[in-house]
């Protein structure tokens, strides 16, 4: 089953946190809608796909909301989103991903600082990761990390973009047998459906 959720206004769709980041752009009504206006909707989105907690994020918005720093991350997260979209364009395209998109990729990972600790169960023992957030920068190293392994680990054949010619969300096709072709039945596979069986019943003049 596809996952399939909205979290606040932004569309969960993707089985894949990058591909989700791009889908904070979409089109409504033949018109481009931005679902990231400022920093708080950058925080609301890193909650929504659950990169903060809730006092995480609360956090954020006490220390950088309408501060220097606070716009600067929005404004940066903005331009990684279109990196990200020239990454999926491309994979899609069946062409290299350049190396300028992997060095704009790396100088955020540069800013990551994690750890980890080993945790002692009846099963085992395992380790859990935890993400610092010392800077307003740090906020946008997990989707940098969700990219390098979206590269690094994903097949390529099933990173898609909706087959609405008029949709601009992309996927990752997890589906039984990788047939996926829309963002969502909800908001493109009913339409096109519906679009495509009035084109085959459609009058012909010579039924008229």
């Amino acid at each position: 089953m596809t996952q399939e959720q909205s979290v606040s206004k932004f569309i969960i769709i993707a089985n894949h946190l990058c591909l989700d980041f791009i889908n904070t752009q979409i089109i409504q009504g033949g018109q481009l809608v931005e679902l990231l206006e400022d920093f708080t909707d950058l925080v609301g989105w890193l909650a929504a796909v659950q990169l903060l907690d809730a006092a995480q994020a609360e956090e954020a918005i006490s220390r950088w909301n309408n501060t220097g720093d606070g716009q600067h991350v929005f404004e940066r997260a903005l331009t990684f989103r279109a990196t990200l979209r020239d990454i999926a364009k491309q994979i899609v395209a069946g062409q290299p991903v350049s190396p300028a998109v992997v060095e704009d990729i790396n100088k955020l990972l540069r800013y990551r600082i994690h750890y980890s600790e080993l945790i002692s169960g009846h099963e085992g023992f395992t380790t859990r990761s935890y993400a610092e957030f010392d800077e307003a920068i740090h906020l946008l190293t997990p989707i940098a990390e969700a990219a390098s392994e979206l590269l690094c680990s994903a097949d390529f054949s099933l990173i898609k973009k909706c087959e609405n010619p008029e949709c601009i969300l992309y996927f990752y096709d997890t589906s039984k047998n990788h047939k996926r072709r829309w963002c969502s039945m909800s908001i493109c596979g009913n339409r096109m459906k519906v679009a495509a069986y009035y084109r085959r019943h459609r009058p012909t003049p010579e039924d008229n």
